[in-house]
């Protein structure tokens, strides 16, 4: 079961007992910095004269659409202590565990980015002094590796061994999205550690590390990508030489079919996105937690009544094995939720990459938009135009447009109907992460308002506690019964245009 505060009267928050613990990790050898004897080191202190430094406030913040996450710390400096500007240094390794009634949550691993000192003369001339030291998680990794070749370069930078053993699988098919997303954020990190000697390894005894090695305590999750329908990417056109390995692996992850993102889950064979232990809302210990890149099937609701015959087996969701986590209404300090037509789609066109003896074949099939006449009538035409650098796997090209145009369909055709905003609670909720669902129960279950978490931040200040806000979509007040009931309806509604009728002429409808 989730935790949650225990028979609340309403507009009650729960009382709670809260903490954050941080912990940063030193290699040891920077030639720098005064003070890098290795090791960890905590932000435990509680006097002015204490022997390390105390932890004001934390914050963490996680978005399922950004390559990393984001955390900041405030210190206020112990006059025993090691001076921080003379001791902590970019890019050594922080781990953020958030208490909440003695249960651990770890939260975030990452790397700091920056150190800032802030001082304030007040009126009687004493000093206050913060520091804040701002960071991003793990992905960083990725994010901070560019994509460079110079012919100028050797062993020492970048090498052309990388090239080829990387780069040279481009002139012929990658794989499957789940395949290139590991080509590039394991295969190229691999090479580039190897033959030049740069690697991102974490200090020695970190916890939940293996043999000392970034990659290898890294767990790529693609249990729940399907590759339905069949598909592979082909060799990209074009590599910027300016982005990152991160850009490039998004950009090669069918991102509009694929949720691709890194985040902290607890270890899970399987699916450790959609963990049991996850679901339950278990404390998760500093060391319990694995760094996770997800590639997987969106997990939203399809029909699939008029989806295509192909080889395998058909496109099914996993909606209802996403974590679920109840958050009751009297935990909510604020919302602000809205809907609207903005993302409102009544025709979806998908082209796919063209070889040449494919065009006359497949092309009508492929460029015919899926819409919905009467929904046109009343709000315009709404497009929504997919140029996926897929190719299809076993199908033709016109099975593969027909198959992902019904997808989006069935993801997409209630979009004006759906709920979309923020909520700011009034109390911590590390368990809750990105890529799983909440609903707030309502009078009964056909008044429980039911989101998908895009975005998790969770800020701790002394005195004041944990709070947790979210970012929420995807939003249905009702049932997943009562959903599939009303997206049914919508998209029968759907046709595939292929020539405009006399009366659609009348009517001034252009769809071509």
């Amino acid at each position: 079961m989730t935790t949650t505060v225990q028979g609340p009267q309403p507009g009650f928050q729960g009382s709670e007992t809260t903490w954050a613990e941080v912990t940063i990790y030193q290699h040891g050898d920077d030639p720098i910095v005064l003070y890098t004897d290795g090791g960890a080191h905590k932000f435990n202190g509680r006097k002015p004269n204490d022997p390390s430094h105390c932890l004001l406030g934390v914050q963490t913040n996680k978005d399922i659409n950004q390559p990393s996450g984001q955390f900041m710390l405030q210190l206020k400096p112990s006059s025993e202590a090691k001076r921080i500007f003379e001791w902590i240094v970019d890019d050594d390794w922080v781990d953020i565990v958030f208490y909440k009634h003695d249960k651990p949550f770890h939260v975030m691993r990452g790397l700091v980015d920056q150190i800032n000192r802030g001082r304030a003369v007040g009126g009687t001339g004493a000093t206050t002094e913060i520091y804040t030291i701002s960071g991003r998680d793990f992905a960083k990794t990725w994010e901070q590796t560019p994509i460079w070749f110079s012919p100028y370069a050797d062993n020492e930078i970048v090498t052309e061994g990388i090239a080829n053993q990387v780069m040279g699988a481009l002139t012929t098919i990658l794989g499957n999205p789940a395949e290139v997303v590991q080509l590039f954020l394991k295969k190229f990190m691999e090479e580039l550690g190897t033959e030049a000697g740069i690697n991102w390894d974490p200090p020695k005894g970190m916890p939940a590390i293996t043999e000392d090695s970034f990659l290898r305590s890294v767990v790529f999750a693609d249990k729940k990508y399907s590759n339905e329908p069949p598909r592979r990417q082909f060799n990209p056109n074009f590599i910027n030489p300016n982005g990152t390995l991160w850009q490039l692996a998004f950009e090669n992850s069918d991102p509009m079919f694929v949720e691709f993102y890194a985040d902290l889950l607890p270890k899970d064979p399987q699916y450790p996105s959609i963990s049991q232990k996850l679901q339950a809302g278990d404390p998760i210990a500093l060391g319990e937690a694995v760094m996770t890149v997800v590639i997987r099937d969106r997990p939203f609701p399809v029909i699939g009544d008029d989806f295509p015959a192909v080889p395998n087996e058909r496109f099914i969701d996993y909606w209802k094995e996403v974590p679920v986590f109840e958050l009751p209404v009297q935990q909510i300090f604020q919302s602000d939720i809205s809907k609207g037509g903005a993302e409102r789609f009544n025709a979806y066109f998908i082209a796919s990459l063209l070889h040449q003896e494919q065009t006359g074949k497949d092309s009508l099939s492929i460029i015919a938009p899926l819409i919905e006449l009467q929904d046109i009538r009343r709000h315009g035409m709404r497009r929504m135009d997919v140029q996926s650098s897929m190719a299809p796997d076993e199908l033709d090209y016109g099975v593969l447009s027909e198959y992902q145009r019904l997808i989006l369909r069935d993801w997409y055709a209630l979009n004006p109907y759906l709920l979309s905003g923020t909520l700011n609670l009034g109390i911590g909720r590390p368990d809750i992460h990105i890529g799983t669902r909440i609903t707030i129960p309502g009078q009964s279950v056909e008044f429980n308002e039911n989101y998908y978490v895009e975005q998790v931040n969770h800020a701790w200040q002394f005195g004041r506690g944990l709070r947790t806000n979210l970012a929420v979509t995807r939003g249905w007040i009702g049932t997943d019964a009562s959903y599939l009931e009303k997206l049914k309806d919508k998209v029968e509604r759907f046709t595939v245009y292929r020539k405009p009728t006399i009366d659609q002429a009348d009517q001034g409808i252009q769809l071509a």
